[in-house]
């Protein structure tokens, strides 16, 4: 189980890391097969006294006590979640939360509608993120990954938060600026990490920890 991390401030937006996501093959590792289950970073913001988590990844008898471990919330305490796009171990845990409120941005689920048409059970339980999405927190698109691919936005006391999601995988991607193999669109996914480089000082990325952006010229 990963540590959780937490970074409180008196600022608008609050963030634990929950979960440190992993991939099963990282080409910067020199790995060139699958060697471990994929898992994403999950992430819980806080603000105006609403509860936000994002890509709960871990299946549900681990998230549970990792969200407990890290921010003593229970799943019932969370208000919204919030789907960075539609793949698969990036929403595990979803069972857990199955009377809140689960957003995604509009675009995503409109392409994961046309592609995925069996998966309509599940779609059709997700709002548009555009129009439900707590305050302090907006939404960052950021396609290349998927069609629809949205981040958040956040201000802290630690500057701007980019929750990346796959958008950048991890730092080595990041600093890269490379997009997975499972990628859509690999041109797009350069231009968008270019994009959170210019808006974000933190970014928390889809498969990693914490990143501290260097290409920021006021960075932290």
């Amino acid at each position: 189980m990963s540590e959780a991390v937490t970074f409180d401030s008196m600022s608008v937006v609050k963030f634990t890391i929950v979960n440190i996501g992993a991939l099963s093959m990282n080409r910067f590792w020199g790995e060139t097969e699958r060697l471990r289950s994929p898992t994403a970073t999950c992430t819980l913001l806080r603000s105006g006294g609403r509860r936000l988590l994002v890509d709960p990844s871990p299946h549900p008898d681990l998230l549970e006590p990792m969200l407990f471990a890290g921010s003593g919330l229970r799943p019932g305490d969370i208000d919204q979640i919030f789907l960075t796009h539609c793949h698969g171990d990036h929403r595990f845990g979803l069972e857990l939360f199955s009377d809140k409120k689960w957003l995604m941005a509009a675009a995503e689920l409109e392409d994961w509608g046309r592609r995925s048409p069996n998966d309509a059970g599940v779609i059709d339980r997700f709002l548009p993120a555009e129009e439900h999405l707590q305050d302090g927190v907006s939404l960052f698109p950021s396609p290349g990954h998927t069609i629809g691919h949205c981040s958040l936005l956040a201000n802290t006391k630690w500057g701007s938060l980019i929750v990346a999601g796959d958008a950048a995988m991890t730092e080595d991607f990041f600093d890269a600026e490379e997009g997975f193999h499972n990628s859509v669109d690999f041109k797009q996914a350069t231009k968008t990490i270019k994009k959170i480089k210019e808006a974000a000082h933190l970014v928390i990325p889809g498969h990693g920890n914490l990143i501290l952006n260097q290409d920021r010229g006021d960075t932290l």
